[in-house]
């Protein structure tokens, strides 16, 4: 192993990691590699320093590019930000399958697992909040609540200018479902980047309200990142593969990385039917059957504390006996106010 895959690993906290340099191995022959950690570097000075073509070099980013090794910035090409973009831009890509068939997915899976699953779980420990926060589905919430921009999906897709859509890492990973993978929704300059790269599939506001609808239907959670303004990705999670639940189901305190939405779950008794459609899709086990006085059928309950406002149970309803109702205060979504304008910016949802 050259140094320059240590060099480059050590920028992600991975230097001695066996799996991680094998991944990194597999992205990059040891040219490419020697130019990645000499990023961020102008491609005539790299071209000086390792005495090629500013032609060639640039051949050689471009298609490092292409593979989501590296990013274009404003200055430039420079590696990602955090592991968790590199893990993500270079698995999420179907065109990989072409180059590595199911090799580099099965090496993300083998470094997930054996090391960086532990890892996070370690991590989370010192924090006392939580990286993303669920967004409740739309039609799920009762009519007449109010809702903050930033947990509403329609105000957060009006308030944006590009959409592209590539499929689930963790999904196209970790192979633990059948739920539907094309559901990783790219906004901005995020929709931008993956256009160009050509991993991406450009969306327009109709197509995205859409594909929330439908993994809605097919019992995934939307979430977004939990930090102050707009975020650049929203995504739609399950919890037999996503890297923001197996992590902490395997080794965390935390059940996950999601804070609950203001919402939770609410059942007409009156109308439920007992068919536990509700029980069999909720993602968190929130919801089960009890005997309510004067009915002798069991009925749907849901345990008021595993709910976290997901809004699955209740547009899964064939009887629309269940909705969700405010339970937490605006308070609650701790960018709210610097980024949505505060209480004034509420707004009805019928």
């Amino acid at each position: 192993m050259t140094d320059s895959y240590s060099i480059v690993a050590a920028k992600y906290g991975y230097a001695n990691s066996e799996r991680f340099l094998s991944v990194l191995q597999l992205l990059m022959n040891e040219e490419e590699v020697e130019v990645v950690a000499s990023l961020p570097m102008s491609p005539e000075d790299l071209a000086t320093k390792f005495g090629k073509p500013v032609d060639h070099i640039n051949r050689l980013l471009n298609g490092l590019f292409s593979r989501g090794v590296i990013f274009e910035t404003r200055k430039g090409y420079q590696i990602a930000r955090s592991l968790i973009q590199l893990h993500d831009s270079t698995s999420s890509d179907p065109r990989s399958d072409a180059i590595y068939g199911r090799k580099l997915l099965d090496l993300w899976g083998d470094f997930d697992e054996g090391e960086w699953y532990g890892d996070i779980a370690e991590a989370s420990r010192v924090f006392s909040g939580y990286p993303s926060r669920i967004l409740p589905a739309r039609g799920s919430i009762a009519p007449g609540t109010k809702l903050l921009p930033a947990e509403d999906i329609d105000s957060l897709i009006d308030n944006s200018w590009k959409f592209a859509i590539v499929p689930c890492s963790c999904r196209r990973i970790h192979q633990k479902c059948e739920h539907l993978t094309d559901t990783c929704l790219q906004l901005n300059r995020a929709a931008e980047y993956v256009i160009k790269r050509g991993s991406g599939r450009e969306l327009d506001k109709e197509q995205v309200l859409a594909l929330f609808d439908a993994a809605a239907r097919n019992g995934l959670i939307h979430t977004i990142p939990n930090i102050p303004g707009f975020s650049a990705i929203m995504c739609n999670c399950c919890t037999d593969c996503c890297i923001g639940i197996v992590p902490f189901t395997k080794y965390g305190e935390k059940k996950n990385s999601f804070d609950k939405s203001r919402f939770a779950a609410s059942i007409a008794m009156e109308t439920c039917s007992g068919c536990q459609d509700c029980v069999d899709i909720c993602p968190f086990e929130a919801v089960e059957m009890a005997r309510y006085p004067g009915s002798k059928k069991l009925k749907a309950k849901v345990d008021a504390d595993k709910c976290y406002g997901c809004g699955i149970c209740a547009v899964n309803c064939s009887t629309k006996s269940i909705q969700l109702i405010e339970v937490r205060p605006p308070e609650h979504i701790p960018s709210y106010l610097e980024a949505d304008g505060g209480l004034s910016s509420l707004h009805e949802k019928t």
